[in-house]
């Protein structure tokens, strides 16, 4: 009986249509749509109040404020000679009525996307938002399910009945189905599509993403034929780190997430691609949280590198050994020259764990630099005009230039 007498206290005040009434209730009769449990809570509502009015109770008030809402005590009223107007909703002023007829609109707009899930998004007036929320507030109501909440379930349980071996999913949705209460419009959003691989670059002329110099081509050119597969407007790569245009990437390869902005197809086969300037290995679909921890593992990743360094005079092996002091060193580098117009004073402190090397000529040395992701490796070791300290030019006090570089792993 307390279900009851809190549901009547709420119709006293507030006319309320059955999905709106069994909404507030949405922790009791589970299984039951909010109409339906809504519409049992005003019959069994009906039944006790026209009992309770046959045995003489003054419940007359009760029968009124119900009547306006459930047709059933409208219809006792009447055979007792009172006609009651009746109310539209409170809150939703009938906007739930037929919620359901929005998918229609929907279904020609998902016509030759091939997607696996969907969620539903809506925008509600305003003013039914408020209206709910002082219902909900008056009456401490806890554990309802709100108005949007509801039409957002309705029109996807709708949905689902015509778009076979689709499901909702709320947290990675392949596309999104946006309904207007307001305007009345719907329209469809294509969520990214994002692959994940590994590259190698074998080619000191390809940059990772702007062509400038001589750079013949980019990482990005190269992958334009995974947006081409599914179909998609425009496509991003997001890299684990960065090597420039004139360095190789070798070894295992270096990650990254193609992304497909707005894909007709979410599933396929990804193809590898090879030339004679990448190499790309495609792992597999993945997801935003999968970008994010590319990009923040980049600042730690231990990467190897291999330089073949050039002295602006003869080195001997003896001043060659000195190299090794800077093993285990913090690195302080300033915005390197050739990038500066970007963050001209920006400060980046890195860690340099191991170095070897080899003397190729009295000149020319190859130099293995074993250090942490983001370490600009080309100043390290010329010094980029004091930006960087200490650095390998320092050390050996001369000049150098790095004649090659190549990423050997990325840890």
């Amino acid at each position: 009986m307390e279900l009851l007498d809190r549901a009547l206290e709420i119709i006293r005040i507030y006319p309320l249509c059955d999905s709106c009434l069994g909404r507030l209730f949405a922790q009791m009769g589970y299984g039951l749509e909010n109409f339906e449990r809504g519409r049992a809570i005003k019959t069994l509502l009906h039944m006790k109040l026209v009992d309770e009015y046959r045995k003489g109770r003054d419940v007359l008030n009760d029968l009124l404020a119900l009547a306006k809402i459930h047709k059933p005590t409208s219809r006792f009223l009447t055979s007792l000679g009172i006609n009651v107007d009746e109310a539209a909703c409170y809150i939703c002023g009938g906007l739930l009525k037929d919620v359901e007829k929005y998918a229609k609109d929907v279904l020609p707009l998902l016509e030759g996307v091939e997607f696996r899930t969907f969620e539903v998004g809506t925008t509600v007036p305003k003013d039914v938002v408020e209206r709910e929320s002082e219902v909900v507030k008056r009456f401490l109501i806890t554990s309802g399910e709100s108005v949007k909440h509801e039409i957002n379930r309705r029109i996807g349980k709708e949905l689902l009945k015509h778009l076979t071996g689709k499901r909702v999913d709320k947290l990675r949705p392949n596309i999104v189905v946006r309904v207007d209460l307001i305007t009345g419009k719907a329209s469809v959003e294509r969520n990214p599509l994002l692959i994940e691989g590994v590259y190698l670059k074998l080619s000191r002329r390809v940059s990772q993403a702007k062509k400038f110099g001589d750079v013949k081509s980019t990482l990005w050119d190269k992958l334009v034929y995974i947006r081409e597969v599914f179909g998609g407007k425009e496509h991003v790569i997001h890299v684990s780190g960065r090597e420039d245009s004139d360095a190789r990437m070798l070894g295992t390869g270096r990650p990254l997430v193609v992304e497909v902005k707005q894909p007709i197809k979410y599933d396929g086969a990804i193809p590898p691609f090879r030339d004679g300037d990448i190499i790309f290995t495609p792992i597999g679909f993945t997801n935003r949280e999968e970008v994010r921890r590319l990009k923040e593992k980049a600042k730690t990743d231990i990467k190897l590198y291999r330089a073949l360094v050039l002295s602006e005079r003869p080195l001997t092996v003896e001043e060659l050994n000195k190299i090794g002091e800077l093993s285990g060193k913090t690195i302080i580098q300033y915005t390197p020259r050739r990038i500066k117009r970007i963050s001209p004073r920006k400060k980046r402190v890195r860690m340099v764990y191991e170095l070897a090397w080899r003397q190729i000529s009295p000149r020319v040395f190859e130099l293995y630099v074993r250090c942490q992701g983001g370490l600009y490796v080309k100043e390290f070791i010329h010094g980029d005009g004091g930006r960087t300290t200490p650095s390998v030019s320092e050390i050996l006090n001369t000049h150098l230039e790095v004649l090659e570089l190549d990423v050997l792993s990325v840890e």
